[in-house]
């Protein structure tokens, strides 16, 4: 009789993740070698970031192993504060969905779902398709990864897991662990994010966090005049200041990382370009282009099937894109030349050049959309960018809003409350936006900053 090993994952934030030889574990092994869990590998956590960080080549599986990792943790903090009333059936079914909560991204992530919505809308299509619904699509159907939840699980286990997936707020405690504003997604992300790109913003105290993790019950508004409690996470107050480095942390990578100028600029190219191919090969002119019918891109461009879908990763657009540079569309060989060779537009600060004030930045929009109109500024010359972040959204006591909270202890105090109550620090915090114009060449930056002259 064999006996039952357990597997070990050597990785950079977690160090050791082991799936024990628990029943369960072994299952969730089971996932990881599927073909739709393996597509990760040649999919980056981090997009285009790898052209201003280097180091940031990480893989969606790897984020997904600390995810499954880190919602397990969290787990077994419920499980030590509840006791007998602890939901393992409910934990179970959160690890999962942890574990494959990125099965439904593209190539590039959110730089590729953002090029398809423009695609769509360039032809008049409204469809939302984002990568959660794709991550259900793929658990529900009939995918390598599906049937294995299936057979392992069975039916009803593998559309509870794809249902949580899809929630925009969570219903209970162990929803809260895998979509929250204190979930494991965040919490691997951030700490990883950090860790390979070398950015010295962004760090909180992981640990400490953990160690002040209890379970309270929380009041709720389920209408009007009625009330129930559930179960919630809640920090105690010797937390604090590690939970506010949480918060800011979160909010300095999005500034530092996420949208950085050369990274962003990277995004709008990619999206110029998709939607260029896009238009030829709805069109049937995919020929003229180079790429031939049997391309996964114009595959997944032609059918919007799952199947031409998952079909995608980073490497193939990359070859896709080393075929356009040959196109016989000028536009789209030059931006596809540039992309592979990092020659990005120059990005200008337009918020920063009209003192983020949103009448005159809603102006110079409106110019430059006159001076494309008017020839002046070809369509590919110049691209418009508007990243924003709320470092953190004040939620109301509704169900299941309010499970999406971060809550504390006040110091000595048994009554927690909002972290954006409790702390000056996150209270002070507003939404912030920039507004960037990125410039083919010098001549098109020069247009740009005559704009800019005017409305000052």
């Amino acid at each position: 009789m064999s006996v039952q090993k357990s597997q070990r994952v050597r990785d950079p934030v977690h160090d050791l993740i082991v799936f024990d030889t628990s029943d369960f574990e072994q299952k969730i092994w089971y996932f990881l070698n599927s073909r739709e869990f393996q597509r990760l590998r040649r999919i980056k956590q981090l997009g285009f970031s790898e052209l201003v960080y280097p180091g940031a080549t990480h893989s969606r599986l790897a984020h997904s192993l600390g995810v499954f990792h880190t919602a397990r943790q969290l787990s077994g903090l419920v499980r030590d504060r509840l006791g007998g009333k602890y939901d393992n059936d409910r934990a179970k079914i959160a690890q999962a969905a942890a574990l494959v909560h990125d099965v439904g991204h593209g190539p590039f992530s959110h730089a590729f779902e953002e090029a398809v919505k423009q695609l769509d809308k360039d032809r008049g299509e409204k469809r939302e398709h984002r990568h959660e619904m794709w991550t259900a699509e793929i658990i529900r159907g009939n995918t390598e990864l599906g049937d294995r939840i299936r057979d392992r699980f069975g039916s009803d286990f593998r559309e509870q897991v794809a249902q949580l997936l899809l929630q925009d707020t969570p219903t209970d405690i162990y929803s809260a662990i895998v979509s929250s504003q204190f979930d494991a997604d965040r919490l691997d992300y951030v700490r990883r994010d950090r860790m390979m790109t070398g950015a010295q913003s962004g760090g909180f105290d992981y640990s400490w966090l953990l160690a002040n993790l209890e379970v309270a019950k929380v009041t709720i508004a389920t209408d009007d005049e009625e009330y129930a409690e559930v179960d919630s996470l809640v920090l105690g107050s010797k937390a604090l200041q590690a939970a506010e480095a949480y918060v800011l942390g979160l909010f300095q990578m999005y500034f530092t990382v996420y949208f950085h100028k050369s990274t962003r600029s990277a995004e709008k190219m990619l999206t110029a370009i998709f939607r260029k191919l896009g238009n030829f090969v709805l069109d049937g002119k995919a020929e003229q282009i180079g790429l031939e019918e049997e391309s996964p891109v114009v595959k997944f461009v032609k059918e919007r099937s799952l199947d031409s879908y998952i079909e995608l990763d980073d490497s193939v657009v990359w070859s896709a894109l080393r075929t356009l540079t040959k196109s016989t569309d000028e536009g789209l060989a030059m931006l596809s030349t540039r992309l592979l060779d990092r020659r990005l537009y120059q990005a200008i600060d337009v918020s920063a050049h009209l003192s983020a004030n949103e009448g005159q930045v809603a102006n110079f929009r409106k110019q430059l959309k006159a001076a494309k109109e008017a020839g002046h500024i070809a369509a590919d010359e110049v691209f418009e960018d508007q990243p924003k972040r709320n470092p953190y959204k004040r939620r109301g006591y509704d169900t299941p809003e309010a499970l999406s909270r971060v809550l504390i202890y006040p110091p000595g105090g048994d009554k927690y409350d909002d972290l954006a109550t409790m702390s000056d620090v996150v209270k002070s915090l507003n939404e912030k936006k920039i507004f960037r114009a990125y410039a083919k060449d010098d001549r098109a930056k020069k247009k740009i900053m005559e704009i800019l002259e005017e409305l000052k």
